[in-house]
């Protein structure tokens, strides 16, 4: 939307006659508000490629109220749009004799300047524009710009932003962001600690994860225990506090338990809380921390299936499944029918081959409670081929393909149960989609598919040196 429009729909009223499509706009003796509203919202579709129209309906408009300072705006932004600069800064030049404030031109001008790639230009002009009274809006983009001319300049809006209104935290904080970039740990954290005394929370768990990163500096708990005591209830806060406390020698890990004890309390039973919050203590990547928390949250809500479901989907993403096996089957006595934890449980005991009849009860359970979700698909047919049962393992493998979409796992899944009966060249393709398919939640494939292929003697892309008709390779999966 164009920034003048919440202005001049205010000064024209609320006339509500449609215009007519057969109708010019230009042609018309008045110009209703709602054409000049599709103007402003850069509808233009409704007027085609026909700019002149656009442009006349504007004209007419202020010609009928050249008073208002908005709809001087609205008509500057339309000029600028249309080539017409030195015409647009004469509407703007009225606009400001009309009290519209500095900020507020410049930033009509601002799109035109950037779509000309004018950096050196738009810096000038907002460099020179007073900021009182001035939106997070101006600041945001003034910033977008600055960025593109270099850290140096970017630090110079930030900065800029910080001595016309000190007590703001985004100044500070974008100060901070551009010093982490650079490398410069020390200055950004000084950063993020005044955006924080300005009252923003999430600087505040910004300057949590950058104290953690420093290692065990004593003096680093002078700057985060007095943070910690103020955004108590900020989860990026507490386990920040809690990462610091547990590297910090003088405190040790009783401290730091304690500090997750307390948040797990004032979570109480909010699940996306509690979901967030855990995640973030897995994120540590210390076991001690995420049993103490969960531990915590659980003595008195051991029956909250949301939370004892997050839990052990923490413990398995961690490497933990001793710890989040006894939370899945927690999970099947509050509720059998949890087609999640059946699926979760079924797999993680294929993937690791322990106790494979048992995992495929569990599978075989799920897959009748959905029996369309292609997730589950997979584990039942990953779970056939870790029993040796191909044949039966590949239309699963398919059908969860089909129905999920190739993710870079089921493909490799399907790469492998087709290794494992003989159809090698299929095999190979699969494996190639696979690796090609990945996200960060499959990486492993990366490393994987690149050894498989190798024993396979063939190459990652089709027709590269050493593809090899199948090769004399290995299974796929060991």
């Amino acid at each position: 939307m164009l920034v003048a429009a919440v202005a001049l729909l205010g000064a024209c009223g609320s006339r509500a006659a449609a215009v007519s499509e057969e109708e010019p706009i230009a042609a018309r003796k008045e110009v209703s508000s709602e054409a000049v509203q599709h103007v402003l919202e850069g509808e233009l579709a409704r007027f085609g490629n026909r700019r002149g129209e656009q442009l006349s309906a504007l004209g007419q408009a202020v010609a009928a109220d050249g008073a208002d300072a908005g709809l001087r705006m609205a008509y500057a932004e339309a000029l600028f749009f249309s080539d017409k600069p030195d015409d647009a800064r004469r509407e703007l030049k009225i606009a400001g004799g009309l009290g519209a404030a500095a900020w507020e031109l410049a930033l009509v001008e601002f799109p035109y300047l950037q779509r000309k790639s004018s950096v050196e230009a738009t810096l000038a002009l907002f460099v020179g524009v007073s900021r009182e009274g001035a939106p997070e809006r101006f600041f945001q983009q003034w910033r977008q710009v600055a960025g593109r001319a270099g850290a140096d300049a970017e630090r110079e809006a930030c900065h800029a932003w910080t001595v016309a209104y000190p007590q703001q935290a985004i100044g500070w904080g974008c100060l901070g962001e551009v010093e982490r970039r650079e490398g410069r740990i020390e200055q950004a954290a000084g950063f993020f600690r005044q955006a924080a005394e300005a009252g923003s929370e999430a600087y505040a768990g910004e300057l949590m994860e950058l104290l953690s990163e420093q290692g065990s500096l004593a003096e680093l708990m002078a700057i985060a225990a007095p943070v910690a005591a103020r955004y108590r209830e900020s989860i990026a806060v507490a386990v920040g506090f809690a990462q610091l406390q547990a590297v910090e020698a003088q405190q040790g890990p009783d401290s730091a338990c304690q500090t997750l004890t307390g948040l797990a309390g004032r979570i109480g039973g909010n699940g996306r809380r509690y979901a967030d919050a855990v995640d973030r203590v897995r994120a540590t990547a210390r076991p001690a921390l995420l049993r103490c928390f969960v531990s915590a949250a659980l003595a008195t809500r051991g029956r909250n299936e949301g939370m004892v479901m997050a839990s052990a989907a923490a413990f398995d993403a961690a490497g933990l499944f001793d710890d989040a096996r006894p939370l899945l089957e927690r999970v099947l006595e509050i509720d059998p029918s949890n087609a999640v934890a059946l699926n979760q449980l079924g797999y993680s005991l294929a993937e690791r081959n322990l106790d494979l009849p048992t995992a495929l009860a569990y599978l075989e359970r799920a897959n009748r409670l959905r029996p369309e979700d292609g997730g589950i698909l997979d584990s039942l047919a990953w779970v056939y081929f870790r029993l040796g049962r191909f044949a039966e393992a590949e239309p699963l493998s398919r059908q969860a393909v089909e129905l999920a979409g190739p993710g870079a796992v089921l493909v490799d899944h399907l790469g492998d149960i087709l290794w494992a009966l003989g159809q090698k060249e299929e095999a190979i393709e699969q494996w190639r989609l696979a690796y090609q398919n990945v996200t960060a939640e499959s990486e492993d494939v990366l490393t994987t598919v690149p050894e498989k292929l190798q024993r396979a003697g063939a190459p990652l892309e089709e027709g590269g040196e050493g593809d090899d008709e199948g090769g004399d390779g290995e299974e796929g999966e060991e």
